[in-house]
């Protein structure tokens, strides 16, 4: 929809995370061409749309259907759009900040605070080796 807020920029900083921790050798969503990456990013918002009416149930007036997907780590979102796996650098507790960070619905997503304050705790006591 063109439109970018610091809770898109959440999103963008998980995938971002997610490229670091696979060294670069990674491309996400490599399986996927560049149209049908924006065209799966679209059935989620769209679908983020139509779960947003207030209850569970579609509103076909708005080219909703009901959502058999479900959230999860690795698994299928809405129609078509898989999150990204984990990296094998990644500890289950950063991977599950990015799975936060790519909340279909942009409310639940962390904001940066929360993220710096979720890193800053995992950081303390870490003693790098030499």
């Amino acid at each position: 929809q063109g439109k970018y807020t610091t809770k898109s920029d959440v999103w963008a900083f998980a995938v971002t995370l997610w490229e670091i921790l696979n060294l670069g050798r990674r491309v996400p969503y490599e399986h996927l061409s560049d149209e049908e990456v924006v065209q799966s990013l679209r059935q989620l918002h769209h679908a983020a749309d139509c779960g947003s009416h207030g209850s569970s149930n579609a509103n076909p007036e708005d080219g909703c259907k009901e959502d058999s997907g479900g959230g999860g780590g690795g698994g299928n979102v809405g129609n078509n759009f898989d999150y990204l796996p984990r990296p094998t650098a990644s500890s289950k507790d950063i991977y599950d900040l990015m799975l936060e960070c790519w909340r279909r619905e942009e409310n639940e997503r962390p904001t940066f605070r929360e993220i710096s304050l979720f890193l800053q705790r995992k950081n303390l006591g870490y003693a790098p080796t030499s």
